[in-house]
């Protein structure tokens, strides 16, 4: 059930075919201007239409997919639909995720390209890209749908009756696409030439893709041995930073009020693992040269938007929209410092207490000069250490590097934004575009907005990272073979680039599935997988995590009860496709 972006941008859009184009070419007709007669004819006739591919089916920011969990929140619906669907309250009028335009964009380059003048070879690879490309979204389908037409042809537009495909048809076909594609696929790309072929689809992106999908159909040994093929050909590995800026230094020197460090040797690790793990989305960083980057969505159209990590991401005091925010369900996923263990929630009333008497005590403040009681008062507390002597901020101490570094609670400062040293977070209850959960995203959060102040994306954006591919190994080996070395060494890179404690040298096999399972969820927090991994957990896990189950304020005040049902393992067939193929009529998924 991943939500893939809202408003991603690629490269530039060509009216006739909605293709896009890696740079100006000023000896080539403007696609508006070439008759379908004439086209399908030249080398950059391909290239265009496989732009247009790419543009339709790698996914951009994921973030909108944490809001059909328990993890996210969205509070304006014509972003998303997700705390209907938290409600068990989707319906068939609920169009989303029926993309068969993508689909049919890969079949008229699959099966058209052959008329092109071009390279055997280079025909040959476009063509493997392509069908990972059908696969990844063929992916995407059957984990929200379940049956799903297969099609690989490109039928009339008057002739849409197809029945869909039993899913283990389709799961077959999606893994011997990518099976067969990573064969046709380069190790990498060197960059350059007539056609700028840096941060395509490459072999072990196609592997990669393999992995997830084996993962998600149960198919363990399949996903062991596609991510173990990505793991030992060397070319990945997770993002880490030399050294600190100033702005980081000064939030480190401030994190021993809440974490307990043993030693200076502990604090330096954990603290450059925080960075370590933020900066990986940092505009500079973001870059298919990352090495943690195995596939991206590459933004390079200044004319285009990716505004979710601009604004909806952001918070209001930062001009942001605070539109899709983490919930306090996520917030209390996070390990303990020890990497080992999750401390107790308090209950929702004494969480709202304490929280209360800390802001009784900021509206006691007097505002020096050029700020605000509240900064004022965060400033003076953090100075003095005495700001996580409030019981409400005792919840946040002696926490996951990665909480630290993902969000945005109160009262926690941030300097690294074009606010200034002196950031700190403030919810404010009530306020126009403020959180209506109490929380922020600082994970993938821009730190600054663009040059242009109207949301233009710099930075590229991770489909797939490095990081889910040693997930991806550990849960799979796991379940194939146990937990032994191999696991952990995967689990403890992790561990160590977030520069969080090594996990246990022993746990039976389901004690390390639950591991994994919440390594995941912390690790992959915000990107989208929340979704596609409940899917495919049991029922009794939906049954903790989301049936009556609120979603809650710092103050105490309920957003939405969560609720379920066994019928959201899968959403329903939108209308809109029904009525223009009467064959799912009759073919409805079950509940809807």
């Amino acid at each position: 059930m991943r939500q893939f972006g809202k408003t991603i941008k690629y490269l530039t859009l060509c009216t006739l075919i909605g293709a896009t184009v890696t740079s100006c070419d000023l000896d080539v007709n403007p696609p508006s201007n070439i008759a379908a007669e004439t086209y399908w004819k030249t080398s950059k006739d391909a290239w265009y239409n496989l732009n247009a591919v790419y543009s339709n089916t790698i996914p951009g920011v994921g973030v909108y997919g944490e809001t059909y969990t328990t993890d996210g929140y969205c509070q304006y619906s014509w972003e998303s639909a997700g705390a209907i669907f938290q409600q068990d309250g989707f319906s068939a009028l609920n169009d989303e995720g029926w993309n068969f335009e993508a689909i049919r964009k890969c079949n008229v380059y699959l099966n058209e390209v052959d008329n092109c003048d071009m390279d055997a070879a280079l025909k040959t690879r476009t063509k493997a890209e392509v069908r990972t490309m059908r696969a990844l979204q063929y992916l995407a389908m059957t984990m929200t749908f379940g049956k799903v037409p297969i099609i690989t042809d490109v039928p009339a537009y008057d002739t849409p009756n197809v029945p869909r495909d039993e899913v283990s048809k389709v799961r077959e076909f999606i893994l011997k696409e990518l099976t067969e594609a990573a064969v046709d696929l380069p190790e990498s790309y060197s960059g350059g030439g007539e056609f700028n072929e840096k941060g395509r689809i490459t072999k072990y992106a196609a592997l990669s893709i393999k992995a997830r999908a084996a993962l998600y159909f149960g198919q363990y040994d399949v996903a062991e041995a596609a991510a173990k093929d990505v793991i030992s050909s060397g070319k990945y590995s997770l993002w880490r930073i030399s050294n600190l800026t100033d702005a980081q230094k000064k939030e480190g020197e401030e994190m021993s009020i809440y974490v307990d460090f043993a030693d200076e040797a502990t604090k330096e690790k954990f603290v450059k693992g925080m960075f370590n793990y933020e900066s990986l989305w940092f505009t500079e960083n973001a870059t298919v040269d990352n090495p943690e980057y195995i596939l991206a969505r590459q933004y390079v159209d200044p004319d285009q938007e990716d505004w979710v990590r601009y604004t909806a991401m952001r918070p209001n005091q930062l001009g942001g929209w605070s539109s899709v925010t983490p919930t306090q369900n996520l917030v209390d996923a996070y390990w303990s410092a020890d990497g080992h263990t999750v401390p107790a929630a308090p209950s929702i009333e004494a969480r709202a207490t304490a929280y209360d008497k800390m802001v009784a005590d900021v509206k006691k403040e007097t505002a020096e000069e050029g700020s605000t009681p509240f900064l004022t008062f965060v400033a003076k507390k953090t100075t003095d250490g005495t700001l996580t002597k409030y019981d409400y901020m005792k919840e946040y101490r002696n926490r996951d590097s990665r909480m630290y570094a993902s969000i945005l609670f109160p009262f926690k400062t941030w300097h690294e934004t074009n606010y200034g040293a002196g950031y700190a977070y403030e919810w404010i209850k009530g306020g126009n575009n403020e959180s209506k959960t109490g929380f922020n995203y600082r994970k993938m959060v821009a730190l600054t907005t663009d040059s242009k102040d109207n949301a233009d994306a710099a930075g590229d954006y991770p489909c797939i990272r490095y990081a889910e591919i040693l997930l991806i190994y550990a849960e799979a080996h796991t379940q194939t073979t146990g937990y032994d070395q191999s696991v952990r060494d995967a689990l403890n890179d992790l561990r160590d680039r977030c520069g969080m404690p090594d996990v246990p040298a022993t746990l039976t096999k389901d004690e390390a599935l639950n591991l994994i399972r919440r390594e995941r969820r912390v690790e992959l927090a915000g990107e989208g997988f929340r979704g596609d991994d409940m899917t495919r957990y049991e029922d009794s896990y939906w049954e903790s995590e989301m049936n009556n189950v609120p979603i809650s304020m710092p103050d105490g005040e309920t957003v939405i009860t969560m609720k379920w049902s066994s019928r959201m393992r899968l959403k329903p067939i939108p209308q809109t496709a029904i009525t223009l193929n009467p064959l799912l009529e009759n073919d409805q998924n079950p509940g809807y």
